[in-house]
C-alpha cells in the first residue's frame, strides 16, 4: 500500500542553480518521471519558495553568489518546519572536503557535475521513498502512541471509577452517604491547590481521597455503626481500619492506589502526634494525610453519624480553631480559613 502511494503521488522537488542551463536540463529529467518541478536562480529565491510550499526534496547547487549552497542547507536545518526535507547537493566540486561539508551541514546525497541522466532519477526516487517510509513510520508510532495513550487513560479512569465506587459502598456500609467521599475529595483537591501542590500531584489526592475509609469494610457491624460510647476494645478495633486500608491498597504499585494507601493509613494522624496508628508528628505525616484529615474532620463533623447529630457551622469552626497545631496543621488550616467560602460552595453543592 505505502509503494502504490508513494507511486501515485506527485512529489514536490525544488531545483536550486544559479545556472539555467542545468535548471532547465534538471527539470525536463524529472518531469519525465512525473515531479513536480519549481526551480530557484538564488539561495534567497529558493527560501521565499520554501516558505510558500515546503518541497519533498531538493536539489542544491553550492557555489551561487550571495548565498551559497552550504548557507542555504544550514538556515534549513535550523528550523523545525524544514529540518526534515532531503537536500541532495549537486556541484561542480569533487574534492572529498567539499563532499564532507556537504554531509556535515546535513545533506542525504551528492552527485558530482556533470551528471548522469538515470543516476539523478534514481537517487532522487531513492530519498523521496525513504523520505516516505520515514513519514510512514512516523504516522504509525504516532498512532501507536495515540492509542497506548487512549488505552493507559481508560485504565486511570477505570480504577478512578473504581475507587470512587468502593468508597461509596463503604460509606453507605456505615450508614453514611456517597455525598461524603464527593465532598472529602473536593475539599482535599481544593487545600491541596492552595497549598501549592501541583495540578497533577492535588488531582491525585482527588482522586484517591475517596478510600480513605475502604479499610471499615473489615469492621463488624456492630462496632461500625455502635450508636453509643466505644469500649477501649472496639475503638482498638475500630482505629485497625487505617492498617487494614492499607493493607488493602499498599500492595499496588499504581500511583492513584499508593497515594490512597498513604491516606488511609494516615488521615486519623495529628500534628501533635496524638493521632493513631502511629503517632505520627507535624511534617512525618505526607501533605496528603495532612489535607484529609482536615476535609474527613470538617465534612464528618457537619454530617449526622450513628453516634451524633450533625454539628452546626459555627461549632465546627471554633473546634478548628482550637485544633490549629494541634489535630491540624496550623499552615494547612490557616488556608482553610483564608477561603472558607470556596469548601462552603462545595459543601452546599454535594448536600446529602
Amino acid at each position: 500500500m505505502l509503494k502504490n502511494s508513494i507511486e501515485s503521488y506527485a512529489a514536490d522537488v525544488l531545483i536550486v542553480d544559479d545556472t539555467l542551463a542545468n535548471l532547465q536540463l534538471l527539470t525536463s529529467i524529472l518531469k519525465e518521471d512525473g515531479y513536480k518541478v519549481r526551480p530557484a536562480t538564488s539561495g534567497a529565491m529558493a527560501l521565499q519558495a520554501i516558505v510558500q510550499k515546503l518541497p519533498d526534496l531538493i536539489l542544491l547547487d553550492i557555489k551561487m553568489p550571495e548565498m551559497n549552497g552550504y548557507e542555504v542547507c544550514e538556515e534549513l536545518k535550523r528550523h523545525d518546519r524544514t529540518k526534515d526535507i532531503p537536500i541532495i547537493f549537486i556541484s561542480a566540486l569533487s574534492d572529498i572536503a567539499d563532499k564532507v561539508r556537504a554531509f556535515n551541514v546535513g545533506a542525504v546525497d551528492y552527485i558530482n557535475k556533470p551528471f548522469q541522466f538515470e543516476e539523478v532519477k534514481a537517487r532522487v526516487s531513492t530519498h523521496l521513498k525513504l523520505k516516505a517510509y520515514q513519514n510512514d513510520m512516523a504516522r504509525q508510532v504516532a498512532e501507536g502512541i495515540e492509542k497506548i495513550s487512549g488505552l493507559n487513560q481508560e485504565i486511570i479512569d477505570t480504577q478512578r471509577e473504581l475507587i470512587f465506587t468502593m468508597g461509596e459502598i463503604c460509606e453507605t456500609r456505615s450508614l453514611e452517604t456517597g455525598q461524603h467521599v464527593k465532598r472529602v475529595a473536593a475539599y482535599s483537591c481544593l487545600l491541596a491547590k492552595l497549598y501549592g501542590c501541583n495540578f497533577e500531584d492535588a488531582e491525585l489526592i482527588q482522586q484517591a481521597s475517596p478510600m480513605h475509609d475502604i479499610g471499615k469494610v473489615a469492621i463488624a457491624d456492630a462496632i461500625l455503626n455502635k450508636s453509643g460510647a466505644y469500649t477501649l476494645e472496639e475503638f482498638d478495633v475500630m482505629k485497625s481500619h487505617t492498617t487494614l486500608g492499607f493493607s488493602m491498597l499498599s500492595a499496588s504499585q499504581r500511583p492513584l492506589l499508593r497515594m490512597a494507601a498513604t491516606i488511609a493509613v494516615e488521615h486519623h494522624e495529628k500534628w501533635n502526634g496524638t493521632g493513631y496508628p502511629y503517632g505520627l508528628t507535624g511534617d512525618e505525616i505526607s501533605v496528603a494525610g495532612r489535607i484529609a484529615a482536615i476535609a474527613d474532620v470538617f465534612d464528618a463533623l457537619g454530617s449526622v453519624r450513628c453516634y451524633k447529630s450533625a454539628w452546626e457551622l459555627p461549632k465546627i469552626l471554633d473546634f478548628f480553631h482550637q485544633q490549629r497545631g494541634v489535630h491540624f496543621d496550623p499552615v494547612l488550616l490557616d488556608l482553610f480559613f483564608e477561603h472558607l467560602d470556596e469548601f462552603l460552595v462545595i459543601r452546599n453543592k454535594f448536600l446529602d
